[in-house]
């Protein structure tokens, strides 16, 4: 016996419901059943492009016609809040694109319209679920590199600032640490528990959103994680987890890891009566020749676990959902709307940290 597909409506016809649509194909036995946008036009002339759904004026409408499993919410930020709570009205189960909402107030008025109604609602951080993300929090979790005392990450793009980005658009919830940083404030949480600590500068551009931000979360346990995110500035898209027995990084970026590689290293000793030959050795010019053409950087190769992900890595998350759904559960364990009102609280006081420094900026 064959089970019924998975329906899915999507809310918005921006690029992400396009890599949202060709995350389906891999995803368990799913479909689309409409697409809304603001206009029918705009709606047709995506469905023609991605060739599924139909195409449907209106997003509160679209939320009344009911007739689908979830709805995926990517419409900008500023909307997520009336759209999330329009479907959860309607009894809808939501998986709403990160940032889940424009602020942590925001978010949690999302969390208890869906508990209040037993709908389910989860935040689309989709990183969370491919294996290598899982795979990192494994062998954190049992010690591979020691007790972590550090986390770095970046996340940088560099792109001219119009307008007609929404990513610069500040009525549409724009800025570097919306759309870019909610994946290292969501992952360093997952990994080391809800900061205790957040300081952050960063530049607002002429756009009036926030273009470059540089951050530094304290974490229970003496963590200390380093982040910054860039709109106007290429990055490496690095992830990297330091301990006291070695280095763990993503292999890929910082959204789309397809492995890891980890460099074991025991904590050095120092006893000054050894200082002998094998320490001078390392001064000697021939060894510092050498290595440099050897050219090898940071902590050596280490080893390295691949952790593919299939298709584009997307239907992790749509599958958490069915599967949830399926269960009965009103929350996901890996993505419950308790982190997202943390993360949404976290990137709010980044925030306060940087309109903080340019009030200061502006009166000096």
């Amino acid at each position: 016996m064959t089970s019924r597909k998975f329906r899915w409506g999507i809310f918005g016809t921006g690029a992400i419901s396009t890599k949202f649509i060709a995350g389906l194909e891999t995803a368990r036995d799913a479909e689309v059943v409409f697409v809304a946008s603001r206009t029918l036009a705009r709606a047709q002339q995506f469905v023609a492009g991605v060739g599924c759904g139909r195409p449907v004026e209106g997003y509160l409408e679209s939320a009344r016609l009911g007739g689908v499993d979830a709805i995926y919410i990517a419409t900008p930020p500023s909307e997520h809040l009336a759209h999330a709570l329009a479907c959860i009205e309607a009894g809808i189960p939501v998986l709403i694109e990160k940032p889940m909402a424009m602020s942590a107030a925001d978010a949690r008025c999302i969390a208890e319209a869906a508990r209040a109604r037993s709908v389910f609602a989860m935040e689309a951080m989709w990183t969370r679920f491919l294996p290598a993300s899982t795979a990192a929090r494994e062998q954190i979790a049992a010690r591979a590199i020691g007790d972590v005392r550090m986390v770095s990450g970046d996340f940088g793009t560099s792109q001219r600032p119009e307008l007609s980005n929404g990513m610069f658009n500040p009525q549409l919830g724009g800025g570097a640490l919306a759309h870019l940083g909610a994946y290292p404030i969501s992952l360093g949480q997952w990994l080391f528990g809800e900061p205790i600590d957040v300081q952050a500068m960063g530049t607002i551009g002429a756009t009036g959103v926030d273009e470059v931000v540089s951050f530094q979360l304290r974490y229970p346990k003496d963590v200390i994680g380093s982040f910054q995110v860039s709109l106007r500035a290429w990055g490496t898209d690095g992830f990297h987890v330091m301990g006291t027995h070695g280095v763990l990084a993503f292999r890929g970026t910082i959204v789309r890891p397809h492995g890891l590689q980890i460099s074991s290293e025991q904590p050095r000793g120092y006893d000054e009566a050894k200082f002998g030959w094998r320490d001078r050795m390392r001064q000697n010019a021939f060894v510092h020749r050498l290595a440099q053409q050897l050219d090898r950087s940071g902590r050596g190769t280490g080893r390295r676990q691949p952790h593919h992900y299939a298709g584009n890595g997307y239907h992790y998350q749509m599958d958490e959902v069915r599967a949830c759904i399926e269960r009965g559960d009103l929350e996901s364990k890996t993505m419950p709307l308790g982190d997202s009102i943390a993360v949404a609280a976290t990137a709010d006081r980044i925030r306060a940290c940087i309109t903080g420094e340019r009030r200061s900026g502006s009166t000096a």
